[in-house]
C-alpha cells in the first residue's frame, strides 16, 4: 500500500500558515481576514473562509436553515394532522349509522384508513410520507364506484395537494430526509430571505380589500426595500416584491382614503 504523497514544503520566503507552519498561505478569509492554507480553507457558496468562520450560521446560512427545520413540524404537517382528526371522526360517525350500506361501509373504512395515515404522518413515521399520496387516489377510486364517475373530478385537487406536500422541502426536513443545496436555497429564499418584504407584498394584496392592512403593507415594504443587500452574507433580496408592496400599499391607502373622503362629503351634503 502506497503512502499518500505530501505537498512540498513552502519556500523560505513564502508566508506560512499560523496553524500549520509547514503549509503555505493560500489566501485570507472572506469574513475575518485570517490567513488560511490548504488544510483550513473552507469554500461556502463560492467564497473562501477559514475553518472558524465557515461554521458560523450567517456564513453557511443554508446549513443553518436545514438544522433549524430538521425534524420540526411544518405548516403542512399540522394541516394533515388536523385533517386526520376530521377523517377519523367522519369515518367513525359513518360506520355507527344504523342504515349503513356497502358503499357507506367502504367510505367509512377509507376515512378511518386515511385518518390513521394522517396521524402517522403527523408523528413523522417515514412510511406515511409516501402513503399519504395514495390516500386521495384510493378515496377517488372508491367514490367513483360508489357515487359515479363524477366523483373523479373532485378527487383531483386532493391528489395535487398531497403531491405538493411530498415534494415540499420543509416537509422533507421534518421527516429528516437529505435535500440538495439547490432545494435548500429555494426554500430559504421562500421562507427566510427578507421576510418583511414578502409580508409587505402579501399584505399589499390583502390591503386592496381591507383598509387597515394597507398602511401596514406600505410600512413593511419600505422596511423590506431598505434591507435589500445582494452583497451581504447571507444575501438579502426580494427587491421586486418590496417595490410591488410599496405600490400596492400606496394605491390601497390612497384609494381607501379617497373613498372615505368622498363618503364623508356625501354624508355632509345630505345632512345639509
Amino acid at each position: 500500500m502506497e503512502s499518500p504523497s505530501l505537498a512540498p514544503p513552502p519556500a523560505a520566503d513564502e508566508a506560512r500558515c499560523q496553524s500549520h507552519p509547514d503549509q503555505a498561505v493560500l489566501g485570507t478569509c472572506t469574513r475575518c481576514g485570517t490567513f488560511f492554507c490548504a488544510l483550513d480553507r473552507e469554500t461556502v457558496n463560492d467564497k473562501d473562509y477559514c475553518t472558524t468562520c465557515a461554521t458560523r450560521p450567517e456564513v453557511d446560512y443554508l446549513e443553518a436553515f436545514r438544522l433549524k427545520h430538521w425534524g420540526k413540524r411544518d405548516s403542512w404537517t399540522w394541516f394533515v394532522g388536523f385533517s386526520a382528526l376530521a377523517y377519523l371522526a367522519a369515518g367513525a360517525r359513518l360506520l355507527m349509522r344504523e342504515d349503513l350500506r356497502d358503499s357507506g361501509l367502504m367510505v367509512g373504512l377509507i376515512s378511518l384508513a386515511g385518518g390513521t395515515v394522517g396521524v402517522c404522518f403527523w408523528l413523522g413515521l417515514p412510511f406515511a410520507r409516501l402513503a399519504l399520496c395514495f390516500v386521495p387516489i384510493v378515496a377517488m377510486v372508491v367514490s367513483a364506484f360508489s357515487i359515479g364517475p363524477g366523483a373523479i373530478s373532485s378527487g383531483i385537487w386532493p391528489i395535487i395537494v398531497t403531491l405538493s406536500i411530498y415534494q415540499n422541502t420543509r416537509n422533507k426536513l421534518f421527516f429528516k430526509e437529505e435535500v440538495s443545496r439547490e432545494a435548500l436555497e429555494k426554500a430559504w429564499n421562500l421562507y427566510a430571505n427578507n421576510a418583511v418584504a414578502r409580508t409587505g407584498f402579501l399584505l399589499g394584496l390583502v390591503g386592496l380589500l381591507a383598509f387597515p392592512l394597507a398602511p401596514v403593507a406600505l410600512l413593511c415594504s419600505i422596511i423590506g426595500l431598505r434591507r435589500v443587500d445582494p452583497t451581504a452574507t447571507p444575501p438579502i433580496g426580494r427587491k421586486g416584491q418590496a417595490i410591488a408592496g410599496i405600490v400596492l400599499g400606496a394605491v390601497s391607502t390612497l384609494g381607501w382614503t379617497a373613498f372615505w373622503v368622498v363618503t364623508r362629503l356625501n354624508q355632509f351634503g345630505q345632512a345639509h
